[in-house]
């Protein structure tokens, strides 16, 4: 009995965690009923590609002397994020630089003093990127 709920919790705790870091989730959480309701479908729709394709983490390589980059929050407030922010990093809660035709490589230092390196696709990269979205869409919208 004790396995099965055991076992029980542990899908209810993956099934939320999965649920959370969704990109409609991000969406939700960055932004209110309200504004989201003054999207359009398609504002909405890029607003998920960049939750979830702009930008992921990495270790820092060794060696590696950058200076941190100072997190940015959307009111431009400065913020250093924890771990647990990094391990469910919502691009959309923050200003992330991002350049034309190259990557961005920010070292992000947490509160607890870890350094990520933090990689924030081009714009090409992204329009790209919705391209592909566009595509799978339409083939899936036409069977």
């Amino acid at each position: 009995m004790k396995s099965i709920l055991l076992c029980l919790s542990l899908f209810t705790l993956s099934v939320a965690m999965v649920a959370q870091s969704s990109p409609q989730a991000r969406v939700a959480s960055a932004y209110s009923a309200e504004e989201r309701s003054h999207m359009s479908t398609q504002q909405q729709q890029e607003l998920m590609l960049r939750a979830e394709k702009l930008c992921w983490f990495e270790g820092v390589k060794p060696g590696t002397e950058q200076t941190p980059f100072q997190m940015l929050n959307r009111n431009g407030e400065p913020v250093v994020l924890t771990e647990a922010e990094v391990s469910d990093f919502n691009p959309l809660l923050y200003q992330l630089p991002q350049e034309v035709n190259r990557c961005q490589n920010l070292v992000i230092q947490t509160q607890e003093g870890t350094r990520h390196l933090l990689i924030v696709r081009s714009s090409d990269m992204m329009a790209k990127e919705q391209q592909r979205q566009q595509v799978k869409i339409a083939k899936t919208s036409g069977k």
